[in-house]
This record gives structure tokens, C-alpha cells and sequence, in this order.
């Protein structure tokens, strides 16, 4: 499962596709407290948690047209990190995004000459849902095809009381601010529904996880805007026990940047 599209909604753009020869897509960052990027003149400049610590040693070499990053982790707090790139005068765009406690590398392949490239690493901070099992169905026969994306009718407040909701951005409620009640059910054969109850007041969206055990690695395969509570994951493989996990996150301060700039062919 390591190569999908991420889906990118609202604020974001449309498609990110992971894996060998990866191609990219401009994400606009939502403009809300935390969610923009950080220059280097101010990535460190205010005081964080230690919890919620930016990366930093970040070194980018170049070697036969492709880009070699490195960078330390610092942060204990569950969340991630997006590898971001831009020229001189573009915006950010995303590259790829792991998990805290796996990569400190990346590689950036196949870049055009003659071109300044500009890297810094976003973290992103917000705990998981434990991860739900489900297996897609065996025939395609008469099996609807679905768009993936969120299921809108979900995503409204039904009911006058709302369910209280905490502060993802603070330690003390950081745990209380987790999604809850995450479902998972087939669509068709290939897609699947779900659905999950936003606990936090003031994330900057969520990422929707899929692996292919509970207890392995698990790939982001969707990154909604904040209040979003649902998800269609569609063209999955038949026959096939996925495992899905939901997190509300806000973004942590950048890394400072490091750059590096290809020869003429």
C-alpha cells in the first residue's frame, strides 16, 4: 500500500501521489492560527513545548540530480512531519510525510538543472484513533463507482448539543482532543466509509491513515480541513484487510530551511 494518491481537500489542492518517481501539488495552507509556514528568520524564534519541538539540523546534498535530506527530530508529542519544497518566490509545496519515530531522510529525485530548490520540514502534532479493520468485498459485479472524498451529508452538526471538544494545541487536553468513535464500513467492493467524532477546538485538519496491519506502518492517504468527520476511501484492491486511523493535528513550527542548486546539464 505504499504508493496512492493523497487526497487533498477545500483550502488543498487535488491529488499528491507518493511513491517512486512521486509527482507533487501545491497545497495552500489554511489560514488559521498555526497552519502557515515559517520562515527561517522565525521558524525558532518563539518559545514551544519541548513536546511540540521543531525539527532542526536540517542538511540538503546534492548528488546525481537528486537531493539528499537529512534532519533531527526533537518532538515527543504523537504527529509528523511534511518534507516541503519550494524555488526562490513560489510557495511551499508538499513532498512527502512520515510519522514521528521513522524517517530523518528523504530524497528528493530526478530535479530540473539549473534551479534552486528550497526545503524545510513542517511538523504536525495530534494523537491517533486506534486503527479499525475491515476487508473489501470479492467482485466488482453491479458494484456502484464511488467519488472518494469526505461524505458531505455527515459532516453536519445534527443535533442542538454539541459534543464538547478540547484544545488540540495544549498537553493538558492534547489526548482529549483525539477523534473518537471511528467506523469503518464497505461502500462497494472497493471503497470504504468513514466516519468519526471531531473532538478538537482549534486543529488545522485531519489526516486519514491506512496499513495494511494494526499494529505496522500506516501511509496518509487524506488530508481534510478542520471539523471534517468523514472520508470515502475508494479503488482499493479486492479481497483485501486494510486498517484505517483517523488524527485531528495542528502544524508545529518549520525546521529552518536548507537549499541546494543543480548544475547545468
Amino acid at each position: 500500500m505504499k504508493e496512492f494518491k493523497i487526497f487533498l481537500l477545500a483550502a488543498f489542492s487535488t491529488a499528491l501521489v507518493l511513491g517512486p518517481g512521486c509527482t507533487t501539488a501545491r497545497l495552500n495552507h489554511v489560514d488559521s492560527p498555526g497552519s502557515a509556514t515559517v520562515s527561517a528568520t522565525n521558524a525558532n524564534s518563539a518559545v514551544v513545548s519541548p513536546e511540540f519541538a521543531s525539527p532542526d539540523g536540517l542538511t540538503a546534498t546534492l548528488t546525481n540530480g537528486n537531493v539528499i535530506l537529512h534532519w533531527t527530530n526533537h518532538a515527543t508529542a504523537d504527529g509528523g512531519n511534511w518534507v516541503e519544497f519550494a524555488t526562490p518566490g513560489s510557495e511551499y509545496i508538499k513532498l512527502d510525510v512520515f510519522t514521528l519515530g521513522g524517517a530523518t531522510t528523504f530524497v528528493h529525485p530526478d530535479l530540473a538543472p539549473q534551479t534552486t530548490f528550497i526545503y524545510h520540514i513542517l511538523p504536525f502534532f495530534g494523537q491517533s484513533t486506534a486503527p479499525v479493520e475491515i476487508t473489501t468485498g470479492t467482485s466488482t459485479n453491479d458494484s456502484p463507482v464511488l467519488d472518494e472524498g469526505p461524505i458531505e451529508s455527515t459532516n453536519v452538526v445534527s443535533s442542538p448539543e454539541k459534543d464538547p471538544v478540547f484544545s488540540i494545541r495544549s498537553l493538558q487536553t492534547f489526548a482529549q482532543a483525539a477523534p473518537t468513535n471511528l467506523t469503518a464500513t464497505l461502500s462497494s467492493s472497493t471503497s470504504v466509509d468513514l466516519h468519526w467524532r471531531d473532538c478538537a477546538s482549534d486543529e488545522d485538519g485531519y489526516l486519514v491513515e491506512i496499513g495494511a496491519s494494526g499494529d505496522g506502518t500506516f501511509y496518509v492517504c487524506a488530508l481534510l480541513p478542520p471539523d471534517a468527520t468523514s472520508f470515502r476511501k475508494a479503488g482499493l484492491p479486492l479481497a483485501t484487510k486494510c486498517y484505517f486511523r483517523v488524527r485531528a493535528f495542528f502544524y508545529g513550527q518549520a525546521s529552518d530551511t536548507a537549499s541546494a542548486t543543480t548544475p547545468a546539464q
